[in-house]
């Protein structure tokens, strides 16, 4: 809706200057906190042509400015600022029954993207949290857009981490089955096998092992290596799926090597000039793909990819160029898949298959777009798939390969002595701690999420004593998820964060609890009304909202559509989360500053409009990045 406004006096300011409409609306901003308008236009690059100062132009221009959109133009210095006219502005807000923010012409347009890809070997922790929590809300709005999306796993089973795993049951006589979560078990088992790193004996059943993960041949290691990488899957999705996040399937990468996708590859790729076979200097004896001519590696000293190596062993960069190929149509052949599990709305979770009694999924296969969202420390690799994409002709205007880096997740101390983890005093003294397996520094999600229930829990109890155990454990579960879920997105996704568990659930900080007691505000306003609400027409309403923290509120909630639109061309979850976080602060504005209930009809009915249609508008946010939300804290 602001959009709307914005394009008019876009369209004003051209037909006063000689820019297009392009450049005019690029060069358009908002004045600070609207104190002078809800436009801008800048007038520096009218001084020269014109002979004038920038302020003489801007007074100048506003001369014979009008619309029936703007209450006024003003020259604000070497500006002209734009007065949106609230009363056609909040009829239009009020007569828009919440619309989806786009057409349906994305309908056609195929999207995978990729996210958690953990290793079918352990329990998913905090960092991976992170990770989850940027791919489901990217897979959330381009769904709400329109576009054919689909969220993969790629299941990283023929890595060494799975191998300890294997060997420790197959070899040292460690139980597959167990009473505990499936996960965290693996995870135990792992942590013990890592003790035998040193073992001559151990490395050399460890690389046996691996081979026969890789060709898929030895039906004793074939049967153990699929029950197992399995069912720790189905563990890790369990934990996802209690985060409100959920996959379409999940590419294993020993079915990548079955399929023989990455042979078709390495086919395409020696067709391209730009794929060497070197028998000179440090990569003597590898196949490599020499990105000297792209500009990004104008400066980079190395200016080539080994794809395989010497001993005609395929490096991870070669791999993913062939899982990218796959990705964006330009194998000759798919997966087979197989059902995997199903999600308590009925879907199911694929997963791919070498067996020949899986099926064809002709839609998960051949996107317009790809995202993989991956740790920043691991960026690098995918640029190189991207770059490389891009030299052999694979990337246009209906292709794009986009990898979206996050930066890591550290801890305070005091969320890691929260589980017991011996510090030293130094340690106590840290702003921010990384994850350290040597030392044991890793907190699982399902342990993180208990952690906040349970704290959730004693300070909901202590706030309403009189709630039963179902009711408070309901309140206390969507909280962890939602205080956890935002945290871990609400600042610029690319920058490390540090996790502090109370802070997450301060309800004067920036958190999702904040949020939570906005919403329930908002909801114990509209049900503390003694008496229905007036059934008023836009236009009433629109006389009858007049006050500035009225206008402020109805244009943040007009928003909302750009807000998703952003959120979608930047890949970036976090500008909901700043979305959500400044409607709170208006909405507890105008609850401090304006009589609500107290005042008079038609007056009243007009404003609990207003909170009925900020609710409605939060509600479409808030599920965009996967949250539940609360009518009672």
């Amino acid at each position: 809706m602001l959009q709307k406004y914005k394009n008019h006096f876009a369209e004003i300011m051209r037909q006063k200057t000689n820019l297009s409409f392009d450049e005019v609306f690029a060069l358009m901003e908002t004045p600070p906190e609207n104190i002078w308008g809800d436009f801008a236009f800048p007038c520096f690059q009218f001084s020269k042509t014109l002979k004038k100062a920038p302020n003489t132009v801007a007074q100048e221009f506003v001369k014979d400015l009008n619309s029936k959109f703007f209450t006024k133009f003003e020259a604000v210095g070497p500006y002209v600022n734009a007065y949106i006219n609230p009363e056609l502005f909040i009829t239009d807000v009020f007569l828009t029954q919440d619309p989806t923010p786009a057409d349906r012409e994305n309908q056609d347009t195929k999207v995978l993207i990729e996210y958690m890809s953990a290793n079918p070997n352990k329990p998913l922790h905090i960092g991976q949290a992170r990770n989850i929590c940027i791919g489901d809300s990217i897979r959330k709005v381009f769904h709400y857009l329109w576009y054919q999306t689909h969220a993969s796993n790629y299941g990283d089973d023929s890595w060494v981490n799975v191998g300890y795993n294997i060997v420790g049951h197959l070899h040292y006589g460690l139980p597959i089955e167990t009473d505990k979560k499936f996960d965290h078990y693996c995870g135990e088992i792992y942590t013990q096998m890592r003790e035998k790193d040193e073992d001559p004996q151990f490395k050399k059943l460890l690389s046996e092992t691996l081979r026969k993960i890789e060709d898929g041949k030895d039906p004793d290691v074939y049967r153990i290596h699929q029950e197992y990488t399995k069912r720790c899957a189905l563990e890790q999705i369990k934990t996802c799926r209690r985060m409100n996040a959920s996959f379409d399937m999940i590419n294993w990468e020993t079915d990548i090597l079955h399929m023989k996708f990455f042979a078709e590859a390495i086919e395409l790729l020696k067709e391209k000039w730009y794929v060497k076979y070197v028998d000179e200097g440090e990569a003597t004896g590898c196949r490599i793909i020499d990105l000297s001519t792209l500009p990004e590696y104008e400066k980079e000293e190395k200016k080539y990819q080994i794809l395989i190596k010497s001993d005609w062993v395929a490096t991870y960069t070669a791999k993913d160029i062939a899982f990218a190929l796959w990705k964006l149509g330009y194998l000759t052949k798919d997966f087979l898949y197989k059902s995997f599990t199903h999600e308590a709305n009925g879907n199911i979770i694929y997963t791919t298959t070498g067996e020949a009694t899986g099926e064809i999924k002709e839609k998960f296969w051949n996107y317009n777009i790809a995202v993989t969202v991956i740790d920043n420390r691991q960026l690098h690799p995918q640029e190189v798939v991207k770059s490389s994409l891009k030299l052999l002709g694979y990337l246009n205007k209906n292709k794009e390969y986009t990898p979206l880096g996050y930066g890591v997740v550290y801890l305070t101390p005091k969320t890691l002595l929260s589980f017991w983890y011996q510090l030293t005093e130094e340690e106590k003294l840290e702003k921010r701690l990384p994850f350290a397996s040597r030392k044991g520094w890793t907190v699982t999600i399902d342990e993180m999420l208990h952690m906040i229930h349970e704290k959730a829990y004693r300070e909901t109890k202590e706030r309403n004593p009189e709630k039963d155990a179902e009711r408070l454990d309901d309140v206390s579960e969507k909280i962890a998820i939602g205080s956890l879920r935002f945290f871990l997105i609400k600042s610029d996704i690319s920058k490390d964060i540090v996790f502090d568990v109370d802070e997450a659930l301060d309800m004067q900080w920036e958190s999702w609890a904040y949020i939570l007691y906005t919403w329930a505000r908002i909801q114990s306003l509209i049900d503390n009304n003694p008496e229905p609400i007036q059934n008023l027409s836009p236009e009433e309403i629109a006389k009858l909202l007049t006050e500035p923290e009225e206008f402020a509120l109805i244009k943040k909630i007009a928003e909302r559509n750009e807000i998703i639109l952003t959120t979608q061309q930047q890949l970036a979850p976090h500008i909901i989360c700043r979305y959500l976080l400044d409607i709170s602060k208006l909405v507890n504005s105008y609850y401090a500053n304006i009589k609500i209930l107290k005042s008079e009809d038609p007056l009243k009915s007009s404003r609990i409009s207003l909170l009925q249609k900020t609710l409605e508008r939060m509600k479409t946010a808030m599920e965009l990045i996967g949250m539940s939300f609360l009518e009672r804290m």
